[in-house]
């Protein structure tokens, strides 16, 4: 009888922890989905991009709501900044600032959308595999321009 129970019970962790990972990686692939066919819907992103669907992040609900996506490219950072720089305003996205250092910054704004472009090259042995090229990592932020204010302290006194 004690070994029954033990194998129960081991039975019942392994699949509640296999259903907690499934749950899980269903939620990364929900947040993808939603953020790129609400918010980035109209936003270019180039065919050799590969989403890191773990580092996509939603935050707050209705008009309130901001989010990020992260991709590697095999292009280098000048390729891709190229890319953003004439594809991006062909889609109506209106590039408003850029700053171009170690990393590259991008801003973008469109019908009350900001979006903001970081590209950064990774380190020698980050984002490769045998026999690859380095990668180049990006990632995309977005949010309705007008909510990214901080709130007014109303006067308390009457």
């Amino acid at each position: 009888m004690t070994q029954y129970c033990r194998n129960f019970l081991i039975i019942c962790c392994v699949v509640s922890l296999s259903m907690g990972c499934t749950t899980l990686d269903g939620r990364y692939q929900k947040d993808t989905k939603l953020l790129i066919e609400y918010a980035l819907y109209d936003f270019p992103f180039p065919t050799t991009a590969k989403i890191i669907e773990e580092e996509t992040v939603i935050l707050g609900s209705g008009e309130r709501w901001s989010g990020k996506v992260r991709f590697l490219d095999p292009k280098s950072p000048a390729q891709l900044l190229k890319f953003y720089a004439e594809v991006v305003p062909g889609s109506g996205w209106k590039m408003k600032a850029s700053t171009v250092s170690a990393g590259i910054f991008l801003v973008f704004n469109k019908d009350g959308r900001v979006a903001t472009v970081e590209i950064n090259r990774l380190s020698f042995l980050e984002g490769r595999s045998l026999f690859s090229t380095r990668k180049t990592s990006v990632v995309v932020s977005v949010n309705h321009a007008g909510h990214t204010s901080v709130p007014q302290l109303q006067n308390q006194q009457k």
